[in-house]
């Protein structure tokens, strides 16, 4: 593993725990009126388990591809191999980035990889100059 790191942001989880909070407050109301409970039991399940994978995000860099997850990898990821890379940028501040594919917490900086077939992806770092050695380590060239 050439490089690793995980971003996240206090606030934005806080909110997130906080969403959940009041889900299981209102599936408690809803089982409570009797009416309604196996709809709200499936909602609040599976916007629970979106909440949860979009409240950080874990990046790995290896000698074949760069890796983005979420939390629990479920609906935020994407797998990018080293050889589709055909350079990327390093911005300033975390809203200085877009790509077609994003992923953006609050950190430090953005990266951005344009890939040889496919779309453009980005993300948040905290550490953008560690980022931008591994991959110039593994010979993808970095853009002005």
């Amino acid at each position: 593993m050439l490089y690793e790191e995980r971003v996240e942001s206090r606030p934005f989880q806080a909110i997130m725990l906080f969403s959940i909070l009041a889900m299981l407050t209102s599936l408690y109301a809803t089982y409570r009126a009797g009416e309604g409970f196996g709809i709200a039991l499936a909602i609040t399940a599976g916007v629970s388990l979106l909440l949860l994978d979009v409240m950080a995000i874990r990046i790995e860099i290896d000698e074949r591809e760069l890796r983005i997850r979420g939390v629990l990898g479920l609906v935020v990821r994407k797998t990018v191999p080293i050889e589709n890379i055909e350079g990327f940028r390093v911005g300033e501040g975390w809203t200085s980035c877009y790509g077609t594919i994003h992923f953006n917490l609050p950190a430090r900086s953005c990266v951005t990889i344009h890939q040889k077939k496919g779309w453009t992806v980005s993300f948040t770092t905290n550490n953008p100059e560690e980022v931008a050695r591994a991959l110039t380590t593994l010979g993808v060239p970095r853009e002005p």
